[in-house]
């Protein structure tokens, strides 16, 4: 997982780097707000039915009820393509009026309606995808996700090059129509390979008594999850959309407001989150780890998975953002031709710890059934940041949504983690934990700049180069600190070699 989950990255920030410079600045900032409400369209699509598979057939497999698996699938099923469906007629029909009434922005309807098709796909893709997480089939999950975005990123780069008008509303259409088949093309190899993956598992059907109760069990994961997502997602849709309104009423921002907000949104963000290529892939894995453990009342075993998950995602997180913090500029010249791109990736890259921190997080609190609580937590801070952005780009600019990101991650952490250690008894150390990553973080930074490798050229041997060298200094003095210790490499080759 973590290799595809790298090679992904890679291929999307490639792809990004070249879309910027076919869409420009402008184009960014339309096609990202045009995804915005594709994001609020999947929500509902999907309607927390990968988090229902996952949980289900984990705990399916804790107790080697094989009928029982079966009979959680083929609900999910049902209910994930049902709301795909209504998920699709609703954004197909109402294309012109979100376009014009909600984004301000006509050119939007087409590529709505494109991204309309694929939503049936996404939810039914939704059930495999946890299904293969919950047996431990990850590598199939893995081939579909690869083939997904390479077949994207062939159908959209012919489209622009060779097939669409010049103009950024055809370009829009381009990247949209593209991701919608490659999502089409997803499916149908997942399903190939969750056929085939059936064959070796024997099961009768499920009699109506156990029936009705994973139909009860569905609904009662999914139904919470799914209300607060549409919150969440509704109101997060309302801040990408206020965004670009409140720059507009920015004297300094007014002319560029679009241009801004893709720049930030669509090209710096992408940076920030590429590293999480190495964090996201055991995260997935820790919902139906947690799951199984907390279904055999193992609290010993849960403090200890917590305990490792947290101390290695937070190490990781941290060098992450000291990486970021030195090497900003180069980034953004690298990767995007902008210094404006790297100023605000300098801006940002503080904020890597929160964000990654407050993911594995909830990854956990969902692995224990906290999924409601952990929907509450987003709703607040989706609501915080509507009002904030509302209050504050008017006033100052993009970088009230900057304060707006810092705010909301923040608070998101502090809940999450009480809501954490209640649930657990979990403790952790913030000497050892945080302190001590943060002074080797500062340490090689520092070690690096004294001797001469604080600004180089715009090469990415060697950038390379001396972000490797920057990692080697950071384990280093993680090891001399002991804030990673012998027991820790050894744990960590071990769990390589199995």
């Amino acid at each position: 997982m973590t290799l595809t989950s790298l090679t992904l990255r890679s291929l999307g920030v490639a792809f990004n780097a070249f879309v910027s410079r076919e869409l420009g600045a402008d184009g960014m900032g339309l096609f990202t707000l045009i995804m915005s409400v594709y994001g609020l369209s999947v929500t509902v699509a999907a309607s927390g039915v990968n988090l229902a598979a996952t949980r289900m057939c984990a705990q399916a497999l804790a107790d080697e009820d094989a009928s029982r698996l079966r009979g959680a699938l083929k609900r999910c099923l049902t209910y994930a393509i049902t709301c795909g469906i209504i998920a699709c007629l609703l954004l197909f029909f109402g294309a012109e009026l979100v376009a014009s009434d909600w984004l301000g922005d006509g050119r939007c309807a087409r590529s709505l309606r494109l991204l309309a098709v694929s939503l049936p796909f996404i939810s039914a893709s939704n059930v495999l995808h946890g299904y293969f997480t919950a047996v431990r089939k990850v590598s199939k999950s893995a081939a579909t996700q690869i083939f997904e975005q390479v077949f994207k990123m062939i159908v959209t780069v012919a489209a622009l090059l060779y097939i669409v008008p010049d103009g950024i509303e055809y370009s829009c259409m381009a990247l949209v129509g593209g991701g919608a088949l490659a999502e089409i093309m997803s499916f149908l190899m997942a399903l190939i390979l969750y056929l085939t993956d059936r064959r070796g598992r024997n099961s009768k059907n499920v009699d109506k008594a156990t029936g009705r109760a994973l139909t009860r069990e569905l609904f009662g994961i999914t139904v919470p999850v799914a209300v607060a997502a549409y919150v969440r997602s509704g109101l997060s849709t309302l801040e990408h959309m206020l965004i670009p309104r409140g720059l507009r009423k920015n004297p300094l921002t007014a002319k560029s407001a679009l241009a801004t907000y893709g720049v930030l949104c669509g090209m710096v963000m992408p940076i920030i989150m590429f590293p999480t290529a190495l964090l996201y892939s055991f995260t997935g894995l820790l919902i139906p780890e947690f799951a199984e453990e907390g279904e055999r009342k193992n609290g010993t075993r849960v403090c200890y998975m917590i305990s490792r998950s947290l101390g290695l995602t937070i190490i990781f997180s941290i060098g992450c953002a000291a990486l970021m913090i030195m090497f900003s500029n180069e980034l953004g010249m690298l990767i995007y031709d902008s210094h404006d791109a790297g100023e605000f990736i300098r801006i940002m890259a503080p904020l890597i710890p929160l964000m990654y921190l407050d993911h594995a997080v909830d990854a956990i609190l969902k692995g224990l059934g906290e999924q409601l609580y952990c929907m509450k937590v987003n709703i607040i801070d989706a609501a915080m940041c509507t009002l904030l952005v509302y209050l504050l780009c008017p006033r100052i600019g993009i970088y009230g949504y900057i304060v707006t990101i810092y705010i909301a991650e923040s608070v998101n952490v502090a809940l999450s983690f009480a809501r954490l250690i209640k649930v657990s008894g979990f403790c952790i150390g913030v000497t050892e934990r945080f302190l001590k990553p943060i002074i080797c973080a500062v340490g090689s930074v520092a070690i690096l700049r004294l001797f001469g490798l604080g600004e180089l050229p715009c090469e990415w041997l060697s950038f390379i180069g001396a972000s490797v060298l920057l990692t080697i200094v950071y384990i280093l003095l993680l090891l001399g600190t002991g804030a990673v210790r012998r027991r820790d490499i050894r744990w960590i080759l071990s769990v390589l070699r199995r």
